[in-house]
């Protein structure tokens, strides 16, 4: 009886390691909304640069690092791969609901490339000719490899123009930046797992 008891405590444990190694780079995600303002102007404009990692908008002087992950002007989004830096990122779109996709695919990311950027032009937003505004689609989520191959998810909530201090305006007036209000989870722990 005593081995018995020994032999099933025993299993017991090495069941629990090897739970808790396949587990081991799994960090629950925190889910974080913020906005970021970014230029009108898509000749002149300057790229806003965004890091998952650290939650904020990256000095246009570190374009050239590994510390951003995404970079966005006006509608044109740009990741940290290819063509556009340094890093490891990638990204592909995925239809559904945001707190609904539970993990990160494997491979199918997309990098920059010169004249294909990963993430389309009008893939993610739906534009209103009448009043000269353009707001994103339900139901597009953005998944990111991260420029040190990490993930993120993130959902685009709204595209509010602003003035340059980021203070609504409506037509006529034409805005200079616009405030992108979005919503991400960052797995830091390097696990695909939200």
């Amino acid at each position: 009886m005593y081995l018995k008891n020994i032999l099933i405590a025993g299993l017991f444990i090495v069941m629990g390691i090897g739970l808790s190694s396949c587990e081991k780079d799994y960090v629950p995600t925190e889910v974080k909304t913020t906005d970021i303002l970014t230029d009108v102007n898509p000749q002149t404009g300057a790229y806003t640069y965004f890091s998952f990692k650290n939650g904020t908008v990256v000095a246009n002087t570190e374009a050239q690092t590994t510390n951003w992950d995404f970079g966005v002007k006006f509608t044109t989004f740009i990741v940290n791969s290819g063509i556009s830096g340094p890093g490891e990122g990638g990204v592909l779109i995925q239809n559904g609901v945001f707190d609904e996709i539970l993990e990160a695919p494997e491979t199918g990311y997309l990098v920059d490339e010169t004249g294909d950027l990963a993430i389309v032009d009008g893939e993610w937003y739906d534009y209103n000719p009448v009043t000269h505004t353009f707001a994103p689609k339900a139901g597009k989520v953005f998944i990111f490899k991260t420029a040190d191959g990490k993930y993120a998810k993130m959902e685009l909530l709204a595209a509010t123009p602003t003035d340059a201090n980021g203070n609504t305006v409506t037509p006529p007036t034409f805005p200079t930046k616009i405030k992108y209000t979005l919503r991400y989870a960052y797995q830091e722990g390097g696990s695909r797992k939200f």
